[in-house]
């Protein structure tokens, strides 16, 4: 269905002016979510170090409300996100008026995501920043002014193309939505010269001010991170609806439903290892709840708690997605080829066509598939975190700063603990249908890409990897939940 010509959606789609509103009302929050949160955190006579990690505006809104929100948004509206996002909106402007530098190599290879990524992480898990309104203030305006550097510094939002990691987890999560922007006729866009949807048009800026003269190149139009429709990742897509307003030949829509090819995009380097990286958060967080399963997954006797975490977060992802490649790599090398005679030099002409096993392009069309129970286990924490803590947004509207909420909470119970949205029963069977919808997902597109019947046998190995990894995520939620 191509939601651009159903009465009313469409008109909203190829207008500018609510996403423009909405983009600017996000720009006010975001400043007073920084502003509000800066030099706030412990309240005076309360021994406890964070009270206010979920009364206070900055952390509930940015750490619960919209980081775990995005979980469930990415797989029903794609990148929806990012056609709003507002740090998008002043990276794109700015970049146009910047110094217009070409993308540098990390930010075209997502070298840039990954250390942004990591460095989140550490921030997260060593400094604690998502129990301080104070540290969750300077991680957000952190990201603002990194996002602005990189927009005066290049052109187009390379923030949006190679450094932003939320977009990353939208790049990988909306492989599995059905909204995407599409050509009606394919033909009609592959036989395009123009590109008027994607092409940025450049002109001179002349200012004259008396005996002074001031020139210089402005860019117009043209998508933010250099897609073209046809041809481009539908996860790598933000979503912005330029290219579909800019079309001249108007054979560009928003459609809701598969597309008629089926399996999605290959992941590059970047998103492999980003993917790698997430599967080992997801992992870790599930894990803490069962502290056994831990013990039996890590190796030794009673391992220390930064070696059980390195290997869960780490090692073990390592083994699920890069294991299978590795082997089949390894069994052909090791393997040996034929040759006429043990000093033979020249090859006999049947060893030309000896088949090769390159390893990033085999994981490249099989990991696709395990991003399906990744994001079914992490839509389940979502849903438990969204779940338990949510009710704390009613008490924003009279107290964003939190401290009269804990002590009417903690102190004077004046105040009832916010409860449980849904009832526990209803929970645990909702968070593993999550689980059970993304687990599904992942085997659809396993089927449509792998080929089950090569003889290499490196599908059946990422089958078997598969199963190891929903078996260990189900297994955990099960635990946890029952």
């Amino acid at each position: 269905m191509d939601l651009t010509r159903v009465p009313g959606i469409g008109f909203l789609l190829h207008s500018a002016v609510p996403q423009r509103v909405v983009q600017l009302l996000l720009l006010v929050g975001y400043v007073g979510l920084v502003a509000s949160g800066l030099g706030v955190d412990a309240i005076p006579g309360i021994p406890e170090m964070h009270p206010r990690m979920y009364t206070h505006a900055s952390t509930l809104l940015f750490w619960v409300v919209w980081l775990m929100g995005l979980v469930f948004l990415a797989p029903l509206g794609a990148r929806l996100w990012c056609s709003v996002c507002p740090l998008g909106w002043v990276a794109e402007t700015i970049g146009r008026r910047g110094l217009g530098m070409a993308w540098p190599t990390w930010v075209r290879s997502g070298a840039g995501t990954l250390a942004l990524f990591a460095g989140g992480v550490a921030v997260v898990v060593w400094a604690e920043a998502h129990k301080s309104p104070h540290r969750t203030a300077i991680v957000i305006a952190a990201v603002g002014l990194i996002a602005l550097i990189a927009s005066l510094w290049c052109r187009r939002s390379a923030f949006c193309r190679g450094l932003c990691p939320v977009g990353s987890v939208l790049h990988l999560y909306s492989r599995m939505s059905p909204l995407g922007i599409r050509p009606r006729d394919p033909d009609r866009c592959r036989n395009c010269s123009g590109r008027s949807c994607t092409s940025q048009k450049s002109s001179w800026l002349r200012r004259d001010l008396g005996n002074w003269v001031m020139q210089r190149k402005v860019f117009r139009g043209g998508c933010p991170v250099a897609l073209f429709p046809p041809q481009m990742d539908q996860g790598a897509c933000l979503l912005c609806m330029r290219c579909v307003r800019q079309c001249s030949a108007g054979n560009l829509g928003l459609y809701w439903g598969r597309a008629e090819n089926g399996a999605s995009a290959t992941l590059d380097r970047s998103r492999t290892i980003f993917l790698m990286l997430l599967l080992g958060l997801v992992s870790l967080a599930l894990l803490r709840t069962w502290p056994d399963a831990r013990s039996v997954l890590s190796p030794g006797v009673f391992p220390p708690e930064w070696f059980s975490s390195l290997w869960i977060a780490v090692a073990l992802p390592i083994l699920f997605l890069f294991g299978p490649a590795l082997l089949r790599v390894a069994g052909v090398r090791l393997g040996g080829t034929e040759v006429a005679s043990p000093g033979c030099e020249r090859m006999p002409a049947y060893q030309a066509a000896t088949p090769t096993v390159p390893l990033w392009a085999t994981m490249a069309n099989h990991l696709p598939a395990f991003i399906g129970p990744l994001l079914g286990a992490h839509a389940a924490l979502a849903l438990v975190k969204l779940n338990a803590k949510l009710a704390y947004v009613n008490y924003l509207f009279y107290d964003p700063l939190g401290a009269s909420t804990y002590l009417a909470i903690r102190v004077a119970k004046s105040l009832p603990t916010p409860d449980l949205l849904i009832p526990l029963p209803q929970l645990r069977w909702l968070a593993l249908a999550c689980f059970a919808l993304g687990t599904t997902a992942g085997i659809c597109e396993a089927w449509r890409r792998w080929a089950w019947r090569e003889p290499d046998g490196v599908a059946a190995g990422y089958g078997i990897s598969f199963a190891l990894v929903s078996v260990l995520l189900g297994a955990t939620l099960v635990h946890w939940l029952f």
